[in-house]
């Protein structure tokens, strides 16, 4: 569509009533700078006082229609903000209490607002953190000429109001043009660039934060889904004959096999859980091994109701009852014993495997369960959880995982 030429540029009207306020204004600023003459001319031509009086409103009253005749030629109409001397504009801001303080305080100190505001270097600035006040103003001026002042007000969790406002100067008796509503709105356009730009940050910041923690839990469900496959099978099987030779002994298999799938299950899925389900799992998958061994194995399984509560990253306490069960007490030739104790010692929750069986040997598979569990723990806990295995002079391995005590939310 071709533009038309004669399309008619619309024609600013300001409101009279600003209109009028702004000559009366414009008035009384002019009256200190004609104080003198009106004092002098008096005194040298006698009655003619109406003159002064006269030239003081043409002065004034042309002084203000020249600042209008301005704003409508560039299309601007006239507003309460720009014949004041203390304008106000408020903006918000998405970051914290401290955080938007600092932002403030780093953009009003810096360079590219002085220059922006026309000055030759940065404001001259001051600052009172505990209450949330900036103060600014031209270089050299001994904050007695225009001020700005910046308040940042707002609780913690709750939306931070921003309020850039003028403050009283020397410049209050001036003609008003304009100026201190200009410098208002280039310290508020200065301040959302600069809070969109730290609230951007924050954002991209928490979404790698996010990412990495998604990475984090698809590697230890990865690697708690390691589960040694033959357990299940082996039982399985063990049930299909114990059902045919003796039914009571298979129905206490069944049950114990039914409660071991119902806490092994949702600890695939979980990236903590609690050591009291950690040991309901173990106890089940030992009772099951009991009814497969026979005499060969027995189990305690010692632990407070302080210690069961807290929280413990599953799939690692059984990894290790598993390791004693295949590498220690099925390989023995004689009746073996394995003993689960749980601890709280100095802030930490210490987890120890025991068994009197065969002792530490290079079987494969042994290694590959530890290494699996030592890796977990880095990824969870860092160097504030542990992982150690001994062999006892009296024989068999005892094997004891420490892991910080941190509350139920945080897990």
């Amino acid at each position: 569509m071709t533009p038309s030429f004669t399309t008619a540029i619309p024609i600013i009207v300001h409101d009279p009533r600003l209109v009028w306020r702004y000559h009366l204004q414009t008035l009384l600023r002019l009256l200190p700078a004609f104080a003198p003459a009106m004092v002098i001319l008096p005194v040298l031509f006698g009655p003619w006082l109406w003159l002064d009086c006269l030239l003081v409103v043409l002065v004034s009253t042309s002084t203000s229609w020249r600042y209008l005749h301005e704003l409508r030629d560039a299309g601007i109409a006239l507003t309460p903000q720009m014949i004041s001397a203390r304008p106000r504009l408020a903006i918000k801001s998405p970051l914290d209490p401290l955080t938007t303080f600092d932002a403030c305080a780093e953009t009003l100190s810096g360079l590219a607002l002085g220059r922006a505001l026309g000055y030759p270097g940065p404001a001259a600035f001051s600052y009172r953190p505990f209450k949330g006040r900036i103060m600014l103003a031209p270089p050299r001026s001994m904050f007695l000429w225009r001020r700005t002042e910046v308040v940042v007000s707002g609780e913690p969790g709750q939306v931070i109001d921003i309020e850039i406002r003028g403050r009283f100067g020397l410049d209050f008796f001036h003609v008003q043009r304009g100026e201190a509503w200009q410098v208002v709105q280039v310290v508020a356009d200065h301040l959302r660039i600069e809070l969109k730009r730290r609230h951007d940050i924050a954002q991209l910041r928490k979404r790698e934060r996010d990412l990495e923690r998604a990475a984090l839990h698809a590697k230890l469900a990865a690697l708690q889904a390691q589960v040694e496959p033959h357990f299940l099978f082996n039982t399985l099987a063990n049930l299909k004959y114990l059902v045919r030779t003796d039914s009571a002994l298979a129905q206490q298999m069944l049950d114990h096999l039914v409660g071991y799938l119902h806490n092994a299950m949702p600890d695939m899925r979980r990236v903590s859980s609690t050591l009291g389900r950690e040991l309901a799992l173990a106890g089940d998958y030992l009772a099951i091994m009991r009814i497969r061994m026979g005499e060969r194995l027995s189990f305690r399984i010692e632990a407070d109701d302080a210690a069961r509560v807290l929280p413990f990253p599953p799939a690692m306490l059984i990894s290790l009852v598993e390791n004693a069960i295949k590498h220690g007490l099925e390989s023995a030739t004689r009746p073996g014993e394995l003993v689960i104790r749980a601890t709280l010692d100095d802030g930490a929750l210490r987890v120890t495997v025991a068994d009197n069986g065969a002792g530490l040997c290079d079987e494969p598979g042994q290694g590959v369960g530890l290494a699996n569990i030592h890796e977990r723990l880095q990824l969870l806990y860092g160097a504030r959880a542990s992982l150690t295995v001994l062999a006892p002079q009296a024989g068999g391995v005892q094997a004891t995982l420490v892991v910080p005590v941190v509350p139920q939310e945080a897990a």
